[in-house]
């Protein structure tokens, strides 16, 4: 009896036991899971010592778990997994506003650290700099609803896959800036109500897909500054109306087609200096009727179509400087006049190849009546230059040889130059209308000549400026006159394109005399 006792209470020990060990087991398991839950972190992320760390991050504020808000961190070794445990150490400090990596090591963060942003849900400003991120994800920056601010600067990127920004309610600001980057798609900025600035400067991009910015339709300000963009077109900024700058310098577009800043109602200033333009559309800036700063200076435009401003009538500040333009007339400058007089308006024409003649008459009459100051130095510092055929045009609508001479010594009068460059040096030469005659004996047209004579516009009276003969139709034969300057080599050829239609009128006539004769003596 007393034996069956014993094994009875053994029985009971061992299940009193078991029970205990699971409680134990148990309550170890929970405590995992909750950690796990909390991130599984070892280590405070702003409190570590161990030298071989990957990431060493420094704190303000506080180095006690859960308090910091700000963190600097440097990454220091290489090949470090995105799954790796340094990241769950974030997890101790979920109060982090502003959270910055500096890569120290070649090839040490391949990728944003998404397993150590979903802790940081009050994350507001993240920057990663002089990482290889070679592409950035879908769904890189997931569930931070509070971030306003992503810097991903120096970093190599050349791809970014669809949805990389994402449901990002209060994001506002996104910098790209010298990446490796070669095309926008469709989708990569998805969902980002309250986008207000997307840079792209220092960049690969020569393609941007049309709809690539539709959702990001309170997009203040785009940069792209510095890429290989060559062609736009009507759609590529498809859903960016609330826009107000447009940074499209240091491209290589070539031309521009008509509408193609359509959608950009509210574009209030539009930079494309520094490009490949030589050809504009008269309705390339039609819709753009709060442009104010349009910049199109060092292109390669040699001339403009007379209703190119008609669209922009609210502009004020207007940079051509660096061209080719031969002409730019009142027709061209007057929608814009009179925006051109205000003490804050501005006007730049320098270094372009100006014609002088009288379509540059409106430069006198604006500089007499514009308050800007800069828009008086830019015009008193336009140069023009004395295109010999028009000099030799204006001789021929002259009455008599002294009023020639007369009119061409107020033109070429003491002060202009002609740059001549001998083998040894170079020196400059003052030249009057009869050594210019003198130079015509041998050649139609001196060398010096056809590079024209450089003179201020404004120093010209503008009673004096020839104007351009209109082009006649090759049914028109212009009358031969009698020059006593050599005649230049257009003339010459109207002259040798007369004497061959005479030639042949008479020619004709012989051989209708000759027909006729023919034929009356084969009816006698």
């Amino acid at each position: 009896m007393g034996e069956r006792v014993t094994r009875i209470m053994y029985i009971f020990i061992t299940i009193a036991l078991v029970n205990e060990m699971s409680t134990v087991q148990a309550r170890d398991n929970n405590k995992r899971r909750s950690k796990e839950k909390a991130g599984g972190f070892q280590k405070n992320i702003c409190d570590i010592t161990d030298r071989d760390s990957k990431v060493h991050c420094y704190c303000e504020n506080a180095r006690e778990p859960r308090n910091a808000t700000k963190a600097e961190c440097w990454v220091f070794n290489g090949g470090i997994p995105s799954d790796d445990y340094i990241w769950q150490s974030f997890a101790s400090q979920p109060t982090l506003q502003t959270l910055s990596f500096n890569v120290r090591v070649d090839g040490a963060l391949g990728y944003v650290p998404t397993k150590a942003l979903q802790y940081l849900q009050r994350l507001r400003s993240i920057n990663i700099k002089y990482g290889n991120i070679i592409d950035v994800r879908t769904f890189a920056f997931a569930n931070l609803t509070y971030l306003k601010e992503v810097t991903l600067s120096q970093n190599q990127i050349e791809i970014i896959q669809q949805y990389a920004f994402a449901h990002l309610p209060n994001l506002t600001m996104i910098n790209l800036e010298d990446n490796m980057i070669v095309e926008i798609g469709l989708d990569s900025f998805f969902d980002l109500p309250k986008l207000q600035k997307l840079t792209f400067t220092k960049n690969n991009i020569s393609r941007i897909k049309d709809g690539s910015f539709q959702h990001t339709f309170n997009l203040l300000e785009l940069d792209l500054n510095k890429n290989n963009i060559q062609h736009l077109n009507r759609h590529t900024f498809d859903g960016l109306a609330n826009l107000r700058k447009l940074d499209l310098r240091r491209n290589h577009i070539y031309n521009l087609t008509e509408f193609t800043f359509a959608e950009l109602w509210n574009l209030q200033e539009l930079l494309l200096g520094k490009n490949d333009l030589k050809y504009i559309s008269e309705r390339a800036f039609d819709g753009l009727s709060q442009l104010r700063k349009l910049s199109l200076d060092d292109n390669k435009l040699a001339a403009l179509p007379s209703g190119l401003f008609e669209g922009v009538r609210g502009l004020s500040s207007l940079d051509l400087r660096s061209n080719e333009l031969r002409a730019l007339t009142y027709d061209n400058i007057k929608p814009i006049l009179d925006n051109l007089k205000p003490p804050s308006s501005n006007l730049l024409l320098e270094e372009n190849s100006f014609v002088c003649d009288c379509r540059l008459k409106w430069m006198h009459t604006l500089r007499d009546e514009t308050k800007s100051q800069s828009t008086k130095e830019s015009l008193e510092s336009v140069t023009c230059k004395i295109d010999p055929p028009i000099v030799s045009s204006a001789y021929n609508n002259m009455d008599d040889t002294d009023s020639k001479l007369d009119f061409n010594k107020e033109i070429l009068h003491a002060g202009i130059t002609i740059e001549t460059i001998d083998k040894n040096n170079i020196t400059d030469k003052k030249t009057t209308a009869e050594d210019i005659s003198k130079e015509h004996v041998n050649d139609i047209i001196i060398p010096s000549a056809k590079k024209g004579v450089k003179r201020t516009v404004l120093k010209i009276p503008p009673e004096t400026l020839p104007c351009p003969i209109e082009k006649r139709t090759m049914t028109e034969l212009i009358p031969y006159m009698i020059d006593p300057v050599i005649p230049i080599q257009n003339e010459m050829k109207t002259f040798r394109f007369q004497e061959m239609n005479t030639s042949s009128r008479v020619h004709s006539m012989a051989t209708i005399v000759a027909w006729s004769i023919c034929i009356a003596f084969s009816f006698t």
